[in-house]
């Protein structure tokens, strides 16, 4: 099954102007563009500056991201590494709603349990469902030093990366909703988010340095089906 994901992304980009659009009478002078730790605006901007950075910018990066990674894997197919080429803009349509609700509110806060959520599903749950679907490659993926130079090294750790990003994913869901904001639930993110990534990129030198034969990446592969 072929995903199209810059179909995926622009569809994200009207959904995404069309809600600004049709927020602006809401939005009050001036708007937040600046918080601290526990989430209260900081620095503000006249509105029609600051709102209309989020109304271009977010969309703008879905696009150009989106693109990016597209036409670097555009050797690749397959519905896993669709929905990962995909996983940008899904990741900004989720922080342009949470911003555009922190500039209609009377506060001006944002949500910081709503910003955690959606890393802990898009950038962990997700990416981790369809990571160990994509056969080696040098553009999509865990790309450290060893994975691209060991098949072994690649699918041990896109394999393992599928349940330590699920399992960590969801707890950092769930603690997304219970953890004290501030300090608390910042350290549990960068400790569950950063630190399955740092643990993987560890993983694939020690699963390389097992003595697996190594090769370099020079030729396009099939990505296969999730």
């Amino acid at each position: 099954m072929e995903f199209h994901p810059e179909a995926f992304s622009f569809t994200l980009v009207l959904c995404s102007t069309f809600h600004s659009a049709f927020s602006w009478h809401n939005v009050p002078n001036p708007v937040p563009v600046w918080w601290n730790i526990d989430a209260h605006p900081i620095y503000y901007l006249p509105r029609w500056f600051g709102f209309t950075l989020l109304f271009l910018l977010f969309p703008f990066l879905m696009m150009v991201i989106t693109s990016i990674l597209h036409v670097f894997a555009n050797h690749l197919s397959g519905y896993a590494v669709g929905n990962l080429i995909g996983l940008p803009a899904l990741f900004l349509f989720g922080h342009s709603v949470m911003l555009l609700d922190a500039f209609v509110s009377q506060s001006g806060d944002i949500s910081p349990r709503y910003l955690v959520a959606n890393i802990a599903f898009t950038l962990m749950i997700w990416a981790g469902f369809y990571l160990p679907h994509i056969s080696p490659n040098p553009f999509i993926g865990i790309l450290t030093p060893w994975t691209v130079r060991s098949e072994h090294s690649w699918t041990k750790t896109h394999k393992h990366a599928a349940w330590i990003l699920e399992i960590n994913g969801l707890a950092l869901l769930i603690c997304a909703f219970y953890v004290p904001t501030g300090v608390p639930l910042l350290l549990v993110t960068l400790v569950l988010w950063l630190g399955s990534y740092l643990y993987l990129v560890i993983y694939s030198f020690i699963v390389y340095e097992s003595g697996e034969t190594s090769w370099e990446i020079t030729e396009p592969f099939v990505v296969t089906e999730a």
